[in-house]
């Protein structure tokens, strides 16, 4: 067996964790280079680490090794989300995913989709009536706004006040996660994790009166009340990710992609394409995935030694796999960090196998279905709807990798195309 080529260091002075977070794919594509290997060593988190970076290796890793490792993200995320199913190990993940999974499929009724088609009315109808649009600020206020209604029950039209208060408080307590990272022990003491905390303390009170008054039948709270959660504590501490800015800056991070890929002046016609054909707009949607998952990957702690793609994994290690590198994994797509939607045309349910945007294998994101349904939706919207150039900027722009992958800035110029045409690519209708 091979040991992965690399240097892990000496404790605190061979550390690199502030260059990998300066720059993560400069990071990894210079190491990949350096070794010609796409799994290799360093130290990270003053531990030392085995970065996965290829298809392969990520779903072997997922699926295969899955129970010889822990999750990596205890120690600096659980004063900010409590006890929940991002740190749950083994036959307690396995209850409280069945739990979740639930709680999904059973919201994923017609009353979910009146919904979200509300709200892309309400927040995408008139796009065209400015002259420039800041994207990602747009479609987070949409995702943040429908996420509250979606999951507790709360219309910022009826309510705003209420629905600014929860927004506020969800972006102080995403600022404890920025702080995190680099120094855990001065970074949990810190001013701005302290506000952190204290939000998410405020938005579970918040969740703990949304639960306590009558909500809707077929509604995400009254599912989640009746799904079998052990007692209120674990039910509150399972809706606080998803009121959190955790999932309104995903979901804006993969429309924001999607809008810029098919933004170019030299894909005009994808805009055309997308709209004439519904397998062309999937195809699109992949490749948005494939190439700007807004996550960037996973760490995980080995409890065990195993043999990943040929390589010894010892215990005592962290792995680091890295999805929007494997997803540009040469042996895997050819011409990988070109958007191409055609190549999906062929055995695409084989190839989406191999993404990892919402994660695989047991430990996989348990709103996969709904965030993927909801960004078709809108994409569909848009397509149908509008003709978008991008504003005064270059079109390469520069990717913020973390925490959220998204571009830095982008602005768009919104014109309605003809409305018979966009009658038949109206949301919801493939």
């Amino acid at each position: 067996m091979a040991i992965p080529k690399g240097k892990i260091g000496y404790p605190i002075l061979g550390d690199s964790s502030l260059e990998f977070y300066r720059s993560v794919p400069l990071y990894i594509n210079s190491r990949i280079e350096e070794y010609g290997a796409r799994i290799f060593q360093s130290r990270i988190l003053n531990k030392p680490t085995v970065f996965v970076c290829s298809c392969s290796a990520v779903k072997e890793l997922l699926t295969e090794h899955h129970t010889k490792m822990s999750l990596g993200y205890k120690a600096m995320l659980h004063h900010l989300y409590g006890d929940n199913i991002m740190f749950e190990e083994a036959t307690e993940a396995d209850r409280l995913h069945a739990l979740m999974h639930h709680v999904f499929i059973q919201n994923a009724l017609p009353k979910f989709d009146r919904i979200v088609q509300k709200f892309i009315q309400r927040h995408f109808s008139d796009l065209h009536s400015s002259d420039s649009v800041q994207v990602y600020e747009t479609f987070k206020l949409f995702a943040t706004e429908l996420m509250l209604a979606l999951f507790l029950d709360l219309d910022a039209t009826d309510s705003p006040d209420l629905a600014h208060d929860v927004a506020s408080l969800a972006t102080t307590h995403w600022h404890g996660v920025i702080s995190v990272p680099l120094n855990l022990k001065v970074s949990y003491w810190s001013s701005s994790c302290k506000q952190a905390v204290e939000s998410k303390d405020k938005l579970l009170e918040l969740i703990r009166t949304r639960l306590a008054s009558q909500a809707d039948k077929g509604s995400f709270l009254t599912r989640a009340r009746q799904a079998g959660f052990k007692d209120q504590s674990e039910l509150e501490q399972h809706i606080l990710p998803f009121v959190s800015a955790l999932v309104p800056k995903a979901i804006a991070s993969l429309l924001t992609s999607f809008t810029l890929a098919l933004c170019s002046k030299s894909k005009d016609n994808m805009q055309e394409m997308a709209r004439e054909s519904s397998d062309y707009l999937e195809w699109c949607l992949l490749e948005t995935e494939r190439l700007w998952p807004p996550v960037l990957g996973g760490r995980r702690l080995v409890r065990e030694d195993f043999i990943l793609d040929g390589y010894k994994v010892p215990k005592g290690y962290a792995v680091i796999y890295v999805s929007s590198i494997a997803h540009r994994d040469p042996d895997v797509f050819k011409n990988p960090d070109t958007f191409d939607p055609t190549r999906w045309a062929d055995n695409s349910k084989e190839k989406e196998k191999l993404l990892f945007c919402y994660g695989d294998g047991p430990r996989c994101c348990v709103g996969t279905s709904l965030m993927k349904n909801l960004i078709k939706k809108v994409s569909q919207y848009l397509v149908g709807r509008y003709n978008w150039t991008l504003g005064d900027q270059d079109e390469d722009l520069d990717y913020k990798w973390l925490p959220m992958a998204r571009p830095k800035e982008l602005s768009a110029s919104f014109t309605k195309v003809d409305q018979s045409e966009a009658l038949s690519e109206s949301p919801g209708k493939d």
